[in-house]
């Protein structure tokens, strides 16, 4: 299983230790990184004078990847103990990609704000120095089970065509777009 993990790079001295931690106990459980934030914490502040030095193209290259690698992995990792609105843009990516969503935090900085969002795909998880590797090895296998299921059927042709023209109205895929109408349902029934 494919697992993205970040933190903001700067202002972090206070977690530092954590944000490596979790990043290791991640690896020990077994899970494959598609990105090391480690590498730009180890860099500091030259990972951002080299994004500067490079201007427009090297900033949209780095955009580009982290929204590949967001994309690319099956649950994403987010500590989110000090503010940062770049970390919270890949957090919303993450929700709009229908990603399992985990966002940790160090007991007593709740991202506020994250904490009022409604999604069955969000995680939001405390934890102190004590208990984070076993916080971190639970909600991951939480967000295990709220992972998409692949679901193939067969439909008519001019059903096909219906679902097409339709999710192309509502500038959505069609998957989006049945998941929708079933959701819909679904309320009707309750």
């Amino acid at each position: 299983m494919k697992i993205y993990f970040t933190s903001p790079i700067r202002g972090i001295d206070q977690i530092e230790d954590h944000v490596r931690a979790i990043y290791e106990v991640i690896k020990k459980l077994n899970y494959v990184h598609v990105d090391n934030v480690i590498a730009r914490l180890d860099q500091g502040r030259s990972f951002y004078d080299k994004l500067d030095k490079g201007g427009k193209i090297t900033h949209s290259s780095y955009f580009d990847e982290t929204i590949d690698r967001i994309k690319m992995a099956d649950i994403n990792v987010f500590e989110c103990s000090v503010p940062s609105l770049g970390v919270g843009f890949q957090i919303e990516k993450s929700i709009d990609y229908n990603k399992p969503t985990i966002v940790l935090y160090l007991k007593g900085n709740i991202p506020h704000f994250l904490a009022g969002t409604q999604n069955d795909k969000l995680f939001l998880r405390e934890y102190t120095k004590e208990n984070l590797a076993q916080v971190v090895s639970d909600v991951i296998e939480d967000a295990k089970h709220s992972a998409d299921k692949r679901f193939n059927f067969f439909i008519s042709p001019s059903l096909l065509s219906y679902i097409e023209e339709e999710s192309k109205k509502f500038d959505m895929t069609k998957s989006a777009f049945i998941r929708r109408l079933i959701l819909e349902h679904k309320k009707k029934g309750k």
